[in-house]
């Protein structure tokens, strides 16, 4: 299934095209907003992808947690091309993507993406599959989670939060994201959740862990 994979969750833009393999993929890092670069970082990827945008059968959406401003900006540009190429769009919650991606690992995988206010959006995931629940945590409170945990590993765009935690446990392991994986593993999880539920209601959102401050400054 021929999948244009969108992530606008965190600080840089990631837009893919998938079909079995990542055919092309695009990433934008600030200063650059997404507001800004995600119409011409789609038009770059199909074009590079040799895919024409009518030829797209599904478009997978990183859906939250993340950035409230940058999802919104993600979600609404899906839909929006959703309507107008009459094609099917699928939400797939973040933090699940990290969990997806690096099934491979040994371990705990911890995915870490910044909440702001020195917090933390993270979930541990076991071979892809998640361990509890999504969380909105202080980083303290997540090292109490983690205790007696042998190896894991801290993925995802703000993983390098989680610097001093391993320095003392050999076990312990911050990646540098893997943009190809990630996308590849958001284009999967898509095509999965919509042969399973279908499409998203045109009324679906973000996958929020808390309520959006209006008026705050937002991540771009």
């Amino acid at each position: 299934m021929t999948t244009l994979a969108i992530d606008t969750s965190s600080a840089a833009l990631k837009v893919g095209v998938w079909e079995s393999t990542l055919l092309s993929f695009v990433i934008s890092a600030p200063p650059a907003t997404h507001a800004a670069t995600i119409l011409p970082s789609i038009e770059k990827v199909l074009h590079n992808a040799g895919v024409d945008a009518r030829e797209i059968e599904l478009i997978a959406v990183a859906g939250g947690p993340g950035s409230f401003t940058g999802l919104r900006i993600g979600i609404s540009t899906a839909k929006g091309l959703a309507l107008s190429l009459g094609t099917p769009m699928t939400l797939v919650p973040t933090l699940d993507i990290y969990g997806e991606a690096w099934k491979e690992a040994s371990g705990i995988v911890v995915p870490i993406l910044d909440a702001r206010k020195h917090r933390l959006y993270c979930a541990r995931y076991h071979r892809g599959s998640l361990i509890g629940k999504w969380m909105d945590i202080d980083a303290d409170s997540l090292l109490a989670h983690l205790q007696g945990e042998e190896e894991l590993h801290f993925v995802g765009p703000d993983a390098e939060l989680m610097d001093s935690l391993c320095e003392e446990r050999p076990g312990w392991r911050v990646h540098e994201p893997a943009v190809e994986t990630e996308l590849s593993a958001l284009a999967l999880l898509g095509m999965n959740r919509f042969l399973e539920k279908g499409p998203a209601a045109e009324s679906e959102g973000p996958f929020y862990l808390r309520e959006p401050e209006i008026g705050a400054p937002i991540a771009r």
